[in-house]
């Protein structure tokens, strides 16, 4: 990612146009203590929002501040192209449009449609958790892609997203995180692994995978077969939590046949994941996902190919979806390295679940949308 930083300055007579769709929210939070300070500290201020909106900001009243009557509300609605125009005839008369939310980006963007290149404002978007798959976020995001200068994501798996296609791409700060599911478990680690019928002093591995024919799933068997006769002085456990049509023949294949290899049944995916000593992930898995995995802080190697692994950063290892031989070695490097699969841990979970200061993030802003000035195309 390209972040902001250096000797930028925000002139002090740079206008600055906010488009918000709410006002609840982790995204919406942010932009009430900046506005706020932005306006403390002197700059001209205009909110774009319905009114409601604008009254719930509840932003201090002054010269400095312009409130624009646009109906914008989360989500594709009919008219929205109107709302757009309406974006369109103020941006002549701002500098920087920093937009909350991918729908409020994606008519900020939409609004640049016909603006010559040197009327054109720097537009910064904050963009919250997407599903990219969806056919409207996805239009959605393309409209970013294509006007955004800086794209401030709210988890490091939505920058992911924009990071070859906007020129500045960063971690947006944030006050509340930014998760849909907190995930926690129910247990503690010493009733999983008595629930698992585990020896004390053996290393627990979790592979929430999804149980079907793929390569991932593949390596994974492979290694799991192959741990204790690697590493005889260590006792094993890999608990496989999936759910999946091969099921049933990994059941009767291998885990009846191995005290090892577990097919976890009556413990919760959760609780297994998080007394876990290490977890393999890959990009099909049932009962948690990436971020679930990240959000409990543990460490793991991720099986499957280098874009698809690229949501989990560069600090957790990835092999490829057949690389049973690379798996086995990062197994092993982690298992002997307390302190690298702490760190691994950290990172993952720092990549979902990261906050600062309000106090430090109206001022960050600034340096943002000095950043985007230049950046703009």
């Amino acid at each position: 990612m390209t972040e902001t930083g250096g000797n930028l300055i925000l002139d002090p007579d740079t206008r600055i146009l906010h488009v918000l769709t709410e006002s609840a929210g982790v995204v919406a939070e942010v932009a009430r203590v900046a506005i706020r300070r932005h306006l403390i500290a002197g700059f001209r201020v205009a909110v774009a929002s319905r009114q409601a909106v604008f009254a719930e900001l509840d932003l201090p009243a002054g010269p400095n501040l312009v409130h624009i009557d646009v109906p914008v509300r989360s989500g594709l609605r009919p008219g929205d192209v109107g709302r757009a125009f309406t974006l369109h005839q103020h941006y002549r008369h701002v500098d920087v449009v920093h937009a909350h939310g991918l729908h409020a980006a994606a008519l900020a963007g939409l609004a640049m449609t016909g603006l010559p290149a040197h009327l054109r404002p720097a537009l910064v978007a904050t963009v919250g958790r997407f599903s990219p798959g969806g056919a409207i976020d996805s239009a959605e995001a393309a409209l970013v892609s294509r006007w955004a200068a800086v794209v401030l994501g709210t988890t490091d798996p939505v920058c992911e997203r924009f990071v070859d296609e906007v020129p500045i791409v960063e971690r947006a700060e944030l006050i509340t995180p930014d998760i849909d599911t907190v995930w926690e478990a129910r247990r503690t680690r010493r009733e999983v692994r008595d629930d698992l019928g585990l020896r004390a002093g053996t290393w627990l591995i979790a592979a929430p995978v999804e149980l079907t024919d793929h390569d991932p799933l593949t390596t994974i068997v492979e290694a799991a077969l192959e741990l204790r006769a690697q590493r005889p002085d260590w006792r094993w456990a890999v608990a496989f939590t999936g759910a999946g049509r091969l099921r049933g023949i990994i059941d009767e294949e291998v885990a009846s046949r191995r005290r090892d290899i577990i097919l976890a049944d009556g413990v919760s995916t959760v609780d297994i994941v998080s007394a876990a000593d290490l977890v393999l992930a890959t990009e099909r898995m049932t009962a948690i996902d990436a971020e679930g995995i990240m959000q409990l802080a543990r460490p793991a190697v991720f099986v499957g190919t280098e874009r698809a692994g690229r949501v989990w950063g560069d600090a957790v290892p990835r092999v490829g979806s057949t690389d049973t031989r690379a798996l086995l070695r990062e197994i092993e490097r982690l298992i002997d390295d307390p302190a690298e699969r702490a760190r691994t841990a950290i990172a993952g979970k720092r990549r979902v679940i990261d906050v600062d200061g309000a106090d430090l993030i109206a001022g960050d802003l600034l340096d943002v949308y000095a950043a985007a000035l230049p950046a703009a195309r």
